[in-house]
């Protein structure tokens, strides 16, 4: 588990829940393993394309699957992502020097 995650309580749910402070899930909504996912704010990166952080956490055992970037359909490690914004933020500083003749 990382030090990003804490106990904190959603509203509308009477327990406390090993949460990470960027979730915006209302917990206690879903059965089982539905109500372990943790998602984040939603960051529109194109037209119609968006990107959340997401992981999920078993209560019970307290085995973590994540953090992932979720961008669109498609599930980054942090690393991926970190390297797509990379690689973006590159492409855009290539795009924006002098053209060629």
């Amino acid at each position: 588990m990382t030090g990003t995650e804490r106990h904190r309580q959603h509203p509308g749910h009477g327990t406390r829940r090993l949460c990470p402070p960027w979730c915006v899930t209302g917990h206690g909504v879903h059965l089982g393993e539905e109500d372990w996912v943790h998602v984040g704010e939603p960051l529109t990166v194109a037209p119609g394309v968006v990107a959340r952080l997401g992981m999920s956490v078993d209560p019970g055992t307290g085995a973590v699957d994540g953090p992932y970037v979720l961008v669109g359909g498609t599930e980054c490690t942090l690393a991926q992502a970190a390297a797509l914004g990379a690689a973006l933020v590159e492409l855009a500083r290539t795009g924006a020097g002098p053209t060629r003749p």
